[in-house]
């Protein structure tokens, strides 16, 4: 019995400012069977805010707590890994502004790399205990290069998620998994990563629809992320083909990777609310 819905937003919910086919009917029928819905995104440069105003905007009415973000899942997952530093030391977040106000929203003394970028300044801030990464459209060498200092003076290294690519209307731009990379090869060390197909994120989510993976289903548009992970976290998935992936690739997918459903859009999944 299907009682929650973890759904991926890109290719699924919406293709940049426009809802996917069968989204909004398929999201509604959904919650009119009484189905929790999540909204997930490895996207960590937006606020919950600002992402429920545009669900609501294209027809799904959602409250920021119906987001979860992949800034939110590490600002959670170093509040549990390290509490000592909601007491003393400094998290640096690196990324859009949904990361800092993530780690602000949990407690955390934040710093942004601008900080740091004199001595002066730098002179002022406690210690650094670890640094978050997120993807930003204007996080540039500056930014890498503080985090890059930090990690290697010993601060714990989180990343939101390791997508290598991002989707924009122009084509594929270099996403936060090749910015995690570039800082991975100037410090020779390795992130903990918390987004999709991460175990993290799965578990915040769960956690946050207070329902076992047993009743809840993962929806999303790609193999290796959303089915690969709630596959490992043990969630029943569906693969929707408005996306990434494609019905071809769905068959020929390794066990690992495969969805329990594919459907052409959300609202052809409508039968298992029905069963619900």
């Amino acid at each position: 019995m299907i009682e929650g819905m973890l759904c991926d937003l890109d290719g699924v919910v919406y293709r940049a400012h426009e809802p996917c086919d069968g989204a909004v009917e398929g999201l509604a029928r959904a919650r009119a069977a009484g189905v929790r819905v999540l909204f997930m995104t490895n996207n960590a440069s937006r606020s919950p805010e600002d992402v429920a105003a545009q669900l609501t905007d294209l027809g799904v009415p959602a409250d920021p707590q119906d987001v979860l973000t992949a800034s939110e899942v590490a600002a959670e997952e170093l509040a549990s890994t390290r509490p000592d530093l909601l007491a003393s030391g400094a998290v640096l977040a690196v990324g859009g502004p949904g990361v800092a106000a993530a780690l602000q929203a949990a407690g955390f003394h934040v710093l942004v790399p601008p900080d740091l970028a004199d001595a002066d300044r730098r002179a002022g801030v406690p210690p650094i205990g670890a640094v978050v990464q997120g993807y930003g459209p204007r996080v540039g060498v500056a930014d890498l290069a503080e985090a890059a200092y930090a990690i290697t003076a010993g601060a714990l290294w989180v990343a939101t998620n390791d997508d290598p690519t991002l989707p924009t209307e122009r084509g594929q731009a270099p996403g936060n998994g090749s910015l995690v990379m570039a800082v991975a090869h100037a410090t020779g060390a390795s992130p903990v990563v918390v987004g999709k197909p991460h175990r993290p994120a799965y578990d915040v989510a769960l956690r946050r629809l207070g329902l076992p993976p047993e009743a809840t289903l993962m929806v999303g548009d790609r193999l290796d992320t959303d089915i690969a992970g709630a596959r490992a976290a043990g969630l029943r998935s569906a693969l929707v083909l408005t996306g990434v992936s494609t019905r071809a690739e769905a068959d020929a997918a390794p066990h690992e990777q495969r969805p329990d459903r594919v459907a052409d859009t959300i609202l052809d999944l409508s039968d298992l609310w029905r069963a619900a």
